[in-house]
């Protein structure tokens, strides 16, 4: 059973480095939504088992315009349990701006030591990181791991990266750091995370082990 994920097309708080969580959101940029269309005239020969998005705009936009040129036209099953992390009331705020400042470091450089309630609220990492795992491991369920046909997921770039992390058995406090697969770092942009439009793929034999088939795939964006 393959599982592709895709995040999100870059939207206006992703230019501005805004806090963008499961707690609100920005609509997709022009060059979002080419890149999410470009993405599904990738894909367009794909069948896929099932589709399933975040329910945020941004995702499911993203989501509508992949299937929309797919010979198959799936229909898009909403999960809010892949929506992207919530950042309480750092929502929308510039993320060089967060108070206090302290929390704000733990979150990006010691995710483990993070603790929201002294932040400015919203979810834990561990907290996070089980309604995800949960829900693909649900998904997978659903389908059937005999199933030919692999799965997509439309979401965002926490949802995607660390929940793929967290799959693959990396620990709280490694979520931030370069990612190391077979003695090899994967490709991200600047702070780890994968790319607005970018497509990977992971297999598994058993909804319990996962491999990485394809990380961070953006040939198919021009």
């Amino acid at each position: 059973m393959e599982i592709y994920f895709i995040r999100h097309g870059q939207t206006q708080y992703n230019l501005e480095q805004r806090f963008q969580g499961g707690g609100c959101d920005s609509p997709l940029l022009a060059s979002g939504v080419t890149g999410a269309k470009q993405a599904g005239a990738y894909l367009k020969d794909t069948r896929f088992a099932k589709v399933y998005s975040s329910p945020q705009l941004r995702a499911l936009n993203t989501a509508k315009y992949v299937v929309a040129p797919n010979r198959w036209q799936p229909a898009i099953t909403l999960d809010s349990r892949f929506k992207e992390m919530d950042f309480g009331r750092w929502e929308g705020q510039i993320e060089r701006t967060a108070e206090p400042r302290d929390q704000y470091d733990l979150c990006v450089e010691r995710p483990e030591k993070y603790q929201p309630e002294l932040a400015a609220g919203g979810e834990s990492y561990p907290e996070f990181l089980e309604r995800v795992t949960a829900a693909v491991y649900d998904a997978v369920a659903t389908v059937g791991l005999d199933c030919p046909l692999p799965l997509l997921i439309v979401s965002h770039g926490l949802t995607t990266t660390f929940g793929i992390k967290a799959l693959m058995n990396v620990p709280i406090k490694d979520l931030r750091k370069p990612f190391v697969v077979n003695g090899q770092a994967l490709n991200a942009n600047g702070a780890g995370i994968v790319d607005n439009d970018s497509l990977t793929v992971l297999e598994t034999h058993d909804n319990q082990t996962f491999t990485i088939k394809r990380w961070n795939e953006t040939s198919y964006l021009h």
